[in-house]
């Protein structure tokens, strides 16, 4: 497990995802794909991410799905 890898994301989301975005595949997608490049920028190995919370895609999906809930 990476500590490392769930803090970037977690920061990540933060300052990223508005606390008000819906529900949306293609922002999930579009979220994912920048967090990714973002981490790698960051010089943190996706893999570093993905053992703790699996695809970017699904976490930014439920993430997503949870925030429309709220």
């Amino acid at each position: 497990m990476s500590a490392r890898g769930i803090e970037f994301l977690q920061k990540w989301v933060e300052q990223n995802v508005s606390p008000y975005a819906k529900s949306d595949p293609a922002l999930a997608a579009k979220l994912a794909e920048q967090a990714t490049a973002d981490a790698i920028k960051a010089g943190i190995h996706p893999g570093e991410i993905s053992e703790e919370v699996g695809s970017m895609l699904t976490t930014m999906i439920e993430l997503l799905d949870h925030r429309g809930n709220e």
